[in-house]
């Protein structure tokens, strides 16, 4: 039986996480059905696939529908979290689209309604919490522990024992260092290097990071 696959998206995330589906498809049935979208009107094609309605219109499709949200955004994580916590959406209606280009540990969590892009990497004993997006090239390496609804940014490397708390924004091509500490809600500046940990809130850049 072909799982359908319903995006909540557009042009930025929801397009690259379409590609990865696309590669999934090879390997397993599956299939993207299209989009939805609150500004785009209905039938405007995101990735070749049609926009089916606002957010809202979720509950009009097939009970066998499973969802992705990668609506990260820096700055504005925890009203995007409002926003697919407001949908009311069950859990079990939430797919992990994993790249199959990518490589997990075989011991590695990853939750309900993440997206691990290509070439992405993630070490033994890491655990990534629901809604969190790993983009192109990225690494969380062993034993890192990984919020719910984190962006890793392309080609960002979250060393061993870190933990990136839940709404983080970690930006392409950072790096957290062994057994760093990143709050609730920060935001790390794209090729920033993390020696210390950053508290909740917080926006830093640089290398070493310093808050801004």
């Amino acid at each position: 039986m072909t799982t359908g696959v319903v995006i909540f998206g557009d042009l930025g995330s929801g397009a690259i996480s379409a590609q990865s589906l696309r590669q999934l498809a090879t390997r397993r049935d599956i299939k993207l059905i299209g989009f939805l979208n609150d500004e785009l009107p209905k039938g405007q094609l995101i990735s070749e696939a049609p926009v089916l309605g606002p957010f809202s219109s979720w509950q009009t499709l097939s009970d066998d529908i499973e969802f992705l949200a990668p609506l990260h955004k820096a700055k504005a994580m925890e009203a995007r979290i409002n926003i697919v916590e407001s949908l009311g959406i069950p859990e079990h209606r939430w797919i992990t689209i994993i790249d199959p280009r990518s490589a997990v540990a075989v011991d590695a969590y990853i939750g309900r309604g993440c997206f691990i892009g290509p070439f992405a990497s993630v070490g033994p004993g890491a655990k990534i919490g629901a809604h969190t997006a790993v983009r192109a090239g990225a690494h969380i390496s062993h034993d890192c522990d990984v919020g719910n609804f984190v962006f890793i940014g392309t080609n960002a490397v979250v060393c061993g024992f870190a933990a990136v708390q839940n709404g983080a924004y970690i930006a392409p091509s950072a790096t957290i260092g062994d057994h760093r500490q990143i709050g609730k809600f920060a935001v790390v500046g794209m090729g920033s290097v993390v020696t210390r940990d950053v508290p909740d809130f917080a926006i830093v850049a640089g290398s070493p990071a310093r808050a801004r």
